[in-house]
């Protein structure tokens, strides 16, 4: 069901009006919090404010005339995305507090010193707090992810299994699964455009042999260390090598982590399908993001999510001073002459 221009009540719950804007009204089971920017680093307060109010805005990248207006009604599961667990760590109680089956997607990368990533935090720090969430939810429900993995004039073979295995060493024994991806750096226009703008053109892809020795090293880490391997979106098959293909979005998971929610586990049984909309490769089950692209201000250089600095910053300030001016923007970026309203 969708409209234009007028405004219609769906199931007792109001579809609001946007003027030249197609909306489409969703009311998704599970919640993705957020694979296009990192909602518990930079838009928690928001994110929780627009759950309390039972609704916000997703804008669809590719086309400025739709958007969804999704409802939290249903929803009864979420998998939170960060590379800041301490930002997640301080609002655990709160997420607690909306009742939602939970488990968080931590990336956390050992660039160190490279420039690569310039807003995450310090990886000390971030080992800290990952150990520490995972003392706080249990090893099962936070995933660690090393995505993606690259090489460089700064990083040679040799030295991203060292900086592999120390992170092995330090967060194997608080989770269950690491994740992993191959940088693609040729699939995305954008992200060979930023490289060049940044001075990183050394950035590149492994080769296939780097990618089959590199899959040998993390089998060999897994089984010294005790967190599955997985592989995020990979088309090579590396279940040689006991790596299985990633699903970040995991209906198995969910049932491990919320046994005792029937209807949620019947839902689970009859819907969980693969969501179309990710990468071929991409075994996830349906859910809906919540995030929206160019926001992120980790400015990680390799990132596909991201446009520029200026754009990234510039979105960012929008949203920081309607939220200092005490209102309450239905989408993380607010609009500015779209006919979408902003709460105060």
């Amino acid at each position: 069901m969708a409209m234009d221009d007028y405004q219609v009540t769906l199931g007792g719950t109001r579809v609001e009006q946007v003027p030249g804007v197609r909306v489409t009204p969703v009311h998704p089971v599970i919640i993705s919090v957020s694979r296009e920017t990192d909602i518990p680093a930079f838009y928690m307060d928001w994110f929780l404010d627009r759950y309390a109010r039972g609704y916000l805005f997703w804008k669809n990248p590719y086309r400025q005339d739709h958007r969804q207006q999704v409802f939290f009604d249903q929803t009864r599961g979420a998998v939170f995305w960060t590379k800041d667990p301490g930002a997640l760590l301080v609002r655990l109680d709160e997420i607690d507090a909306l009742g939602l089956h939970y488990y968080v997607q931590v990336t956390l990368n050992h660039y160190e010193g490279s420039g690569y990533e310039p807003g995450v935090p310090p990886l000390q720090k971030r080992i800290a707090d990952f150990q520490e969430l995972s003392r706080r939810l249990g090893r099962e429900r936070v995933v660690w992810r090393f995505d993606p993995l690259l090489l460089s004039d700064q990083i040679t073979p040799d030295d991203l299994a060292g900086r592999i295995q120390f992170l092995f060493s330090c967060l194997g024994p608080f989770c269950k699964r690491m994740v992993f991806s191959f940088v693609d750096i040729s699939g995305y226009r954008g992200v060979t455009r930023n490289l060049k703008q940044y001075g990183l053109t050394a950035i590149r892809e492994l080769t296939p042999d780097e990618k089959l020795e590199t899959a040998g090293f993390l089998q060999r880490c897994s089984e010294k260390f005790g967190p599955l391997v997985m592989a995020c979106s990979q088309e090579l098959d590396l279940t040689p090598f006991g790596i299985v293909p990633g699903r970040c979005v995991d209906d198995r998971w969910f049932r491990k982590i919320a046994p005792h929610d029937p209807e949620f586990n019947q839902w689970l049984d009859r819907d969980a399908k693969k969501d179309k909309g990710q990468r071929p490769y991409c075994t996830c089950i349906v859910a809906k993001d919540v995030g929206e692209y160019s926001t992120c201000m980790h400015q990680c250089r390799y990132c596909y999510a991201n446009r520029s600095d200026e754009v990234v910053a510039g979105r960012y300030y929008r949203h920081v001073d309607a939220m200092r001016q005490g209102v309450l923007p239905e989408s993380i970026v607010p609009d500015t002459g779209s006919g979408i309203s902003e709460e105060n």
